[in-house]
């Protein structure tokens, strides 16, 4: 067993066998996995919870409740993306001594979160990114930072 071991690793050492050229032969393997799939192929692009940045806390609410990735993207006028309203960024608010329904989400969210321009970057590459950063949910928006998904870690595990 080990010498077919040993034998199998000088053949991909003389013929240059990478993982690439395995992932290629198993693309439906861990390897081929990691190597192929695209954020394009994960992300969310439907029915995406957006709002504008004077949409009210109490209006949001509601919204939030029924989307399914817990987050509220705030938008301007062109999608650009300006903020994202967390469960979390909702807890914090609500321990604020100056907290009220009657607030914009905007006020209680994060602006410039965490996201990535680039859809065709690896699935794997992404799950780093978000585990790098400690987030659950990064937006996907082109180069002009046009919101165009999201990818949810749940999405990626």
């Amino acid at each position: 067993l080990a010498f077919g071991d040993a034998l199998a690793v000088c053949l991909m050492k003389k013929k240059n066998f990478r993982k690439e050229d395995f992932a290629s032969f198993h693309p439906g393997g861990s390897l081929g996995k990691r190597l192929f799939v695209k954020v394009k192929d994960l992300m969310l692009q439907q029915d995406l919870l957006t709002i504008n940045e004077a949409t009210k806390l109490k209006d949001d609410m509601i919204q939030m409740t029924e989307g399914r990735i817990g987050n509220v993207l705030i938008t301007d006028k062109d999608n650009k993306l300006l903020a994202i309203l967390s469960d979390g960024d909702l807890r914090r608010a609500l321990m604020r001594d100056d907290f009220t329904m009657d607030a914009t989400a905007y006020e209680y969210a994060t602006k410039n979160p965490k996201k990535l321009d680039d859809e065709t970057l690896l699935a794997s590459d992404a799950l780093a990114f978000i585990e790098t950063h400690k987030i659950q949910l990064v937006a996907i928006t082109d180069k002009t930072g046009t919101l165009q998904g999201v990818l949810h870690i749940h999405h990626l595990v």
